[in-house]
C-alpha cells in the first residue's frame, strides 16, 4: 500500500456535509482536509454503475487537475426491500429542478418500499468507497458500511442526506438523531476511514523547543495513529526554560507541557491511558499528590512511581504518559 506523507488533503467533493463529517474524523490527525470548492475545481459527470468506479472518476480528475493527491468519497444508502435501490443513484433521488431534495428523496423510498409491501424490518445499509489518487495515476481503494433499517416516520435534525430516516443496528436512534461525534465513530464513512488511515498514519514527531530535545536527539511526543507517546517531562517552563523548587509546582508544569503536547497531537488528558512518574525523593510523592489529583484525578490512567536521579540537581518530578484514542 502507498502511504500519504503530507498533513493537507484535497478532497474531491462539493458537499458540504461531508467536507464537515471529514474534517471531524481527519482533523483530530492532524491532517487538514480542503474541499475541490476552495480550489475552484468543476465537478466530473460520475457514469459509472458502482460506487468504486465513481469515487475513481472524481479522485484522479482533481488529483489531475491540481497535481495533488486527492480523496474522492462515493456513498449512498441501499435498500433490500427495493432490490439495494436507490445505492449509486441515491443523489439522483433527490435531484430536483432547484437542487437536492432530501425531504423528498426519503419520502419516494418509503413510498416505494410500501408499495412493494416489503416486510419488516426494513432493513438497509449504507455503504461508502474512498479513494485516494496521486497525479501519476495509482490509487488506494477504502470501503466502509453501516447495516441498519430505515424508518417511518423520519426523526432528528441533524446530519445530512438520509440520515434522518436510517437507524443503525443495535440502536433506537437515527443517525440523524445522534451528536455528530456519535454518528462520525459508527457512520459507513468512518468505517472507510478507519482503513484510509492505515495509508495516512504517518509519524508525527512534536517538539516543545526545550533545548533537550535538540541536544539528546529526541521527540517530546510521537504519535502514530490512535496513539501518543509523550516522554518524560520535567517541571520546566518551557518557554522561559525556568524551573519552580517546589516539587507540586513541578509536576504542575509538567502537566501543563503534557496538556500542550497532546493538544498539539489531537489528544486531551482525558485520553492518558499510562503514566509514569519519576521523583527524585520518596517524600515528594505525597507533596504532588494534589497536582496529579487536578490533572488526572477523573481519568484514573495505570501508574507507576520510582523514585531515582534526574539529569541536573533542579529537576525533582518527571512525567511520563501514553494516550489512546480510542
Amino acid at each position: 500500500m502507498r502511504k500519504f506523507t503530507g498533513d493537507r488533503l484535497l478532497l474531491a467533493t462539493h458537499n458540504a456535509g461531508k467536507l464537515d463529517e471529514m474534517r471531524a474524523l481527519l482533523g483530530p490527525r492532524g491532517i487538514t482536509v480542503v474541499g475541490a470548492a476552495e480550489l475552484g475545481l468543476a465537478e466530473p459527470e460520475e457514469t459509472e454503475a458502482t460506487f468504486v468506479g465513481n469515487a475513481r472518476i472524481k479522485a484522479h480528475a482533481a488529483a489531475q487537475a491540481t497535481g495533488l493527491p486527492a480523496l474522492a468519497d462515493d456513498s449512498g444508502i441501499e435498500v433490500d426491500g427495493l432490490g439495494g435501490a436507490p445505492g449509486v443513484h441515491t443523489a439522483d433521488w433527490a435531484q430536483t429542478d432547484n437542487g437536492r431534495d432530501f425531504d423528498m428523496a426519503m419520502e419516494r423510498t418509503w413510498a416505494a418500499l410500501e408499495e412493494a409491501k416489503a416486510p419488516y424490518p426494513r432493513t438497509a445499509r449504507f455503504r461508502a468507497t474512498l479513494v485516494l489518487a496521486w497525479p501519476d495515476g495509482h490509487d488506494e481503494v477504502f470501503e466502509g458500511k453501516a447495516e441498519g433499517e430505515v424508518i417511518w416516520p423520519t426523526r432528528g435534525a441533524h446530519g445530512h442526506g438520509y440520515d434522518p430516516m436510517f437507524q443503525p443496528r443495535g440502536e433506537t436512534r437515527t443517525f440523524a438523531e445522534m451528536p455528530a461525534e456519535e454518528k462520525n465513530a459508527i457512520s459507513h464513512r468512518a468505517d472507510a476511514v478507519r482503513q484510509l488511515l492505515v495509508c495516512l498514519a504517518p509519524v508525527r514527531r512534536i517538539t516543545t523547543g526545550s533545548p533537550f530535545e535538540e541536544k539528546w536527539a529526541f521527540s517530546r511526543a510521537v504519535v502514530k495513529g490512535d496513539w501518543c507517546f509523550v516522554a518524560g517531562v520535567t517541571g520546566y517552563d518551557y518557554t522561559t526554560m525556568t524551573m519552580p523548587d517546589a516539587p507540586v509546582d513541578q509536576a504542575r508544569n509538567c502537566f501543563a507541557t503534557i496538556r500542550k503536547v497532546l493538544e498539539e497531537g489531537g489528544f486531551s488528558l482525558s485520553d492518558v491511558v499510562r503514566v509514569q512518574y519519576t521523583i527524585t525523593d520518596a517524600a515528594y510523592g505525597d507533596q504532588i499528590a494534589p497536582a496529579l489529583q487536578e490533572a488526572l484525578g477523573d481519568v484514573r490512567p495505570a501508574s507507576t512511581m520510582v523514585v531515582a536521579g534526574l539529569v541536573t540537581p533542579e529537576m525533582k518530578v518527571e512525567v511520563e504518559v501514553t494516550a489512546f484514542r480510542g
